[in-house]
């Protein structure tokens, strides 16, 4: 019980000098694999990003983790992540397998009421994302769209000349 507030300065000096080097080595890894890294999240992504705090906060605290082995680990989650990204973006199916499609919430003034309880969402939560657009009403609304990485695009009706960046978008 002695232990539980101050157990000594070697752990805390352990702890300073771990995240002086881990988090820099981070940072670097992450500048030199590019904006993709932090950018586009998709759930790939997503895992990633959280599996680096959970390592970067294990090699920190934990005296059973070295700067080695979170480098490695560190190293090796960003190998995953580089191949898995340029392997998606060479193979469609591979793409499609790991990435979400973006899908209409509405279009064309009606709502996709399979799509918005498939992924948890109410008119009430789209009301609000049209208010934010400085929209009043959904008759200036062409389409709602639910992107791959959890992100909601709004198409104005007067913004619509040509519909190719619909392409792809799925209704059901």
């Amino acid at each position: 019980m002695d232990t539980l507030l101050f157990d000594g300065w070697k752990s805390v000096l352990r702890i300073v000098i771990m995240a002086a080097l881990a988090y820099p080595f981070l940072i670097v890894l992450l500048r030199i694999s590019g904006k993709r890294s932090i950018n586009n999240v998709n759930i790939f992504d997503f895992i990633i990003t959280v599996t680096y705090g959970a390592t970067l906060s294990s090699v920190i605290t934990s005296e059973k983790v070295s700067f080695a082995d979170g480098v490695a680990v560190l190293s090796m989650l960003t190998l995953l992540q580089y191949i898995v990204s340029k392997t998606a973006a060479k193979s469609r199916r591979f793409s499609d397998f790991i990435k979400t499609s973006p899908v209409f919430l509405y279009y064309e003034g009606n709502f996709n009421e399979e799509q918005m309880e498939k992924n948890r969402l109410r008119k009430q939560d789209l009301r609000g994302k049209v208010r934010q657009q400085g929209m009043s009403s959904f008759e200036n609304v062409e389409a709602i769209v639910l992107e791959g990485d959890g992100s909601v695009s709004i198409i104005k009706k007067e913004d619509v000349k040509s519909k190719d960046a619909l392409v792809g978008v799925l209704e059901k």
